[in-house]
């Protein structure tokens, strides 16, 4: 699992960084410092859950929600929202945009490391409920491919045996 964090402080950053590779050892942490930073890694490594901060600089964190929104049609990750400002507006937006958790700093590690496992809860089984749509489709294909196996090793059979082999298409 792949965890982005996007923020432009460095030192929330390297709090956010330690707090997942301590806590959550065996996920792959990623920072970026700008939207077009956090937008690129969202297209190159496609993380699992995106914690950023709402102001980014010029461009916000809603504005970057929005700019991938565009992009991920076939992908959903995690959206964990933090800011240090109490904005009814952000907090519309963040709504709207259908973010899995929006926490208003400072806040204690416990409360974050519970909305990211949350997050990765969801995402894990968003992944289960897809591995067995697929089961399901490869074990009614094997139906039909296991009657034409058998088709087959008939045919292998007769060979050997020295039978003639039937026209299939009587």
């Amino acid at each position: 699992m792949k965890i982005l964090i996007v923020d432009d402080d460095v030192q929330v950053l390297r709090w956010l960084g330690n707090a997942f590779t301590t806590t959550l050892r065996g996920y792959l942490v990623l920072t970026a410092m700008t939207a077009n930073q956090g937008l690129n890694l969202i297209k190159q490594e496609r993380p699992d859950v995106i914690v950023m901060d709402v102001r980014l600089g010029p461009v916000s964190g809603m504005d970057l929600l929005e700019d991938y929104a565009n992009y991920m049609k076939d992908y959903s990750p995690a959206v964990i929202v933090i800011t240090a400002y109490d904005d009814e507006k952000a907090k519309k937006r963040a709504e709207e945009l259908k973010v899995d958790a929006f926490l208003l700093k400072p806040f204690r590690q416990e409360v974050l490391l519970s909305a990211t496992l949350k997050a990765i809860k969801k995402q894990l089984e968003l992944k289960l409920r897809s591995i067995d749509f697929m089961l399901k489709g490869f074990e009614s294909s094997q139906k039909d491919v296991s009657g034409s196996y058998d088709f087959l090793d008939e045919k292998r059979r007769n060979r050997s045996s020295g039978k003639p082999e039937q026209d299939s298409e009587r």
